[in-house]
């Protein structure tokens, strides 16, 4: 058990670090391009901290344990809004502009339903993973080439601003090209060296504990591989560009439920129990829900609403220990 414990631990460890170097990467790449903060947040920023749930996502295929994956996916979403997000506005109120929030809220909330009814008879197909790859693709690729195509250059001078605060580094030689390339390509390898840990460490601690894995991707490694996206929006939030961090969590939260199921699914199928899809499912299209109000009532997140986002998330987190024992170890 200690031994499983430390795998896991380890796995995290590799897996924040990792996540660290390859979001800074990324970020000086835009910074390169000159891509505008939307793009950048919405987009790119989104995809790069998606990396640690897609490298565990592809491990769990590996290992025939797809119901992780799945709930690493749906356990991230939970996190990034309830815990991140939630977070950061009750930190400070943020300022939101609900028209380029429409969109990928939307599409955010369509996944989610889309994946709770795929799922009623507990089994995700490979033709459904195939679905939600081919959806999540052409969602980022839209997003992309409309943002990139109406920037405007306020924006593109935003954008440099931001990513020279956000990847500040001591190592002048990083900022290069070739500084980040190497950056880059390193992150990513601690990434899929820390996913494998965490995925051997995650199946046999839940072996041990009796629980299901798919419990142990709900919350260890959801909130393990949610960090990139709490860094990034904790630094967003600190140079005041808040906008940016609700912009990654939606981006991520669409990856989640798009392009890391998706690849669970094409990996071999999903399985999972009722309880699983009767109440997870549920409760994260209910915490969408309750994120679109809050947005939609008013131009800002207020602070109240960080500290209401945090108290759902720790009420999910308390019914889900208590409905735990119910799953029967299956």
């Amino acid at each position: 058990m200690l031994k499983d414990l430390l795998l896991l631990l380890t796995g995290l460890v590799l897996i924040v670090k990792g996540g660290e170097f390859f979001v800074a990467a990324a970020l000086r790449l835009a910074e390169f391009l000159r891509m505008p903060r939307v793009v950048v947040g919405s987009t790119l920023v989104s995809l790069a901290t998606t990396c640690p749930e897609m490298a565990v996502s592809v491990m769990s295929g590996l290992r025939g344990e797809s119901g992780l994956a799945v709930g690493n996916a749906v356990g991230s979403v939970m996190c990034n809004i309830g815990l991140v997000l939630g977070t950061i506005v009750a930190l400070k109120s943020v300022d939101i502009h609900w028209r380029s929030l429409a969109l990928p809220l939307g599409v955010m909330l369509t996944a989610g339903i889309a994946l709770l009814l795929m799922t009623l008879n507990l089994e995700l197909t490979r033709g459904q993973g195939v679905f939600l790859l081919a959806l999540g693709s052409a969602y980022f690729a839209w997003d992309f080439i409309r943002a990139w195509r109406d920037r405007k250059p306020v924006e593109i001078a935003e954008a440099t601003a931001v990513k020279k605060e956000i990847t500040a580094t001591r190592w002048a030689w990083l900022r290069t090209r070739a500084g980040t390339a190497v950056q880059f390509v390193f992150g990513a390898g601690v990434v899929v060296l820390g996913s494998r840990l965490l995925v051997d460490g995650a199946v046999n601690v839940a072996a041990v504990l009796g629980v299901p894995t798919i419990v142990i991707g709900l919350t260890v490694i959801a909130v393990g591989t949610s960090l990139p996206e709490f860094i990034t929006a904790i630094t967003s939030a600190r140079q005041s560009v808040s906008d940016l961090a609700v912009g990654n969590v939606l981006g991520a939260n669409i990856a989640n439920l798009t392009l890391v199921v998706g690849v669970a699914a094409v990996m071999g199928g999903v399985r999972m129990d009722r309880v699983t899809q009767l109440f997870n499912f549920p409760a994260m299209i209910g915490m969408m829900i309750l994120l679109v109000w809050m947005l939609r009532t008013d131009k800002r997140l207020s602070r109240r609403e960080g500290v209401a986002l945090l108290a759902a998330y720790a009420l999910y987190l308390a019914c889900l220990v208590v409905l735990t024992p119910r799953a029967g170890g299956h």
